[in-house]
């Protein structure tokens, strides 16, 4: 019921029914409460009270509120910005199957954010998130196999990543595909190809192949 006062748009209704089953200790329901106390949908935004109701939910395992919590925390909402905290958050979340958390845990592993700097768990991060079709992580896995950072270098693998984001419609990634097409690496080189994919991304709003393709109208040839 509370779901569906949510989604018909009644907020201060389902944000009522959502606090009852929080109260009742629903850790879905204080997920919920934590996110509408967050966002101001249905009460009075308040912060404070949203960490609250994350944290009663994170300890009972709830991965989104893991993965909020994260966020609060890197971001320096509450004050001082805590990644070592935040990472834990995210890690909690990403074992419990969350993409999104997957993703900030590889990127954290990749900078050392939070966390000793370890390329190798990163890029295993990143193409578990990339598994299972998160696109970011597609790219990201795809540049680590391309420059041999984590992984063994794989021209092969970079490409296949860089094409299942690519054709999923990531900008960065159609780039990189092109690039890969041009160069010949992990493919047969295709000019016509390369064209396509930097054109496809320029249209998609990457800045770097809007400067290419003016280059290549003006010199009628490819260069990356």
């Amino acid at each position: 019921m509370a779901s569906e006062l949510y989604q018909k748009g009644d907020k201060v209704s389902a944000f009522n029914a959502f606090l009852e089953l929080a109260i009742d200790g629903d850790a879905d329901a204080q997920a919920m409460v934590g996110y509408m106390l967050e966002n101001g949908e249905g009460c009075d935004a308040s912060l404070e009270e949203a960490v609250g109701w994350y944290q009663k939910a994170a300890e009972q395992g709830q991965h989104v509120a893991h993965f909020n919590l994260g966020h609060i925390l890197r971001s320096g909402r509450l004050g001082a910005v805590d990644e070592k905290s935040a990472f834990e958050h995210f890690m909690q979340a990403a074992r419990a199957g969350n993409l999104h958390a997957m993703f900030e845990v590889a990127q954290m592993l990749e900078a050392g954010a939070g966390v000793e700097p370890s390329p190798q768990r990163a890029a295993s991060w990143y193409e578990t998130a990339a598994k299972y079709g998160h696109t970011e992580a597609q790219n990201c896995i795809g540049a680590m196999y391309q420059e041999g950072v984590g992984v063994p270098l794989d021209y092969v693998q970079a490409f296949d990543w860089y094409e299942k984001a690519a054709i999923a419609g990531h900008p960065r990634a159609m780039y990189n595909l092109g690039m890969l097409y041009d160069k010949g690496w992990g493919v047969d080189q295709n000019s016509e190809k390369a064209l396509e994919w930097c054109r496809k991304a320029a249209h998609a709003g990457h800045e770097k192949a809007k400067g290419i393709i003016r280059r290549l109208q003006e010199e009628g040839k490819i260069v990356f």
